[in-house]
């Protein structure tokens, strides 16, 4: 495991056992050298570093979330971009992505949510290789709590955490520069809906964003169009085959029916509409790298129509 030389030496002198130091490795390259950091102040409490076992870990991004978001939030929100908390997984912990604030929300976002539903205030942000799937040329847009506490009571909240912390959900896709596709393959919550016990901290910040679904898509289509790039998206009836989900834990109906509305919504707010890629799409898709292993084979062996819809 290519720690950095001194951590690798500090981490053999005090014999801390293998399964310890893998599970830590893990953390280094999804978060970089400061999750080393907060692990010592971890280990400061434990009576001998040959005690330190995995589940001593288990902590670490929760600390490294707060000390991020104090040092980082008041940067975006005066439009300074910062790194990201995750990192691309092939430079192994040693350079993070880039997390750029966008700005406020779009006025085609307001048109999109109608008079009836909340604008809260936030920061709209782009995550360029910030995605904690470590996968590189992945591109998300996030819309974080305006206030710190709340940001940071978000990214600390139970959830799959996906992309920046701070922000309730995010939609995120996957960008080929040259050819300028891009394919959008997520529109995901990074916490849990608050139900009684689980996340009751946010559930008041949550409710004041429960539109992130039609923020952050409005932005993607806004950024993506203004560039010119050839907006492909999943179809509902793809996720399960792009997320390589356990056949034994499909994914409910409830959710594909739900990032259906949510594009279909979108896209007939901003005047577009969807249709399923053609020949010539499945062409360009299956030449280009936006599509992950799952989806990739999906494709070659099913055809591109019924999983991707283009915008036009």
């Amino acid at each position: 495991m290519p720690f950095p030389p001194h951590i690798a030496q500090v981490l053999e002198a005090f014999a801390v056992p293998a399964d310890t130091k893998a599970a830590l490795y893990d953390l280094y390259v999804a978060m970089g050298e400061e999750a080393l950091e907060v692990f010592g102040d971890i280990a400061e409490g434990i009576d001998s570093p040959t005690n330190l076992r995995p589940e001593h870990t288990v902590g670490v991004r929760t600390r490294l979330v707060e000390r991020y978001l104090t040092r980082n939030h008041p940067l975006w929100r005066s439009g300074q971009p910062t790194g990201s908390l995750y990192r691309p997984r092939a430079l192994q912990g040693r350079a993070s992505g880039l997390a750029i604030p966008l700005g406020s929300i779009h006025s085609h976002a307001e048109r999109v949510l109608g008079d009836d539903q909340p604008v809260p205030a936030g920061i709209l942000m782009q995550g360029r290789n910030a995605h904690s799937n470590g996968r590189q040329e992945t591109i998300s847009f996030d819309f974080v709590a305006d206030d710190l506490g709340d940001a940071i009571a978000i990214g600390q909240a139970q959830g799959q955490q996906h992309t920046l912390p701070g922000s309730v959900g995010a939609t995120s896709g996957s960008i080929d520069a040259e050819r300028s596709l891009a394919l959008i393959w997520e529109i995901q919550p990074n916490v849990f809906k608050p139900a009684g016990e689980r996340n009751r901290a946010i559930a008041k910040v949550y409710r004041r964003h429960r539109n992130w679904h039609i923020i952050t898509l409005v932005a993607a289509m806004d950024w993506l169009r203004a560039r010119k790039f050839r907006v492909y998206i999943v179809q509902g009836k793809a996720l399960a085959a792009t997320h390589e989900v356990n056949p034994a834990k499909p994914l409910s109906q409830a959710i594909v029916d739900l990032h259906n509305r949510t594009v279909q919504n979108v896209i007939k707010g901003l005047s577009l509409q969807v249709v399923d890629a053609t020949r010539d799409d499945e062409q360009l898709l299956l030449d280009s790298s936006v599509m992950n292993t799952g989806l990739y084979q999906h494709v070659t062996r099913h055809g591109a129509s019924s999983a991707i819809w283009r915008a036009e």
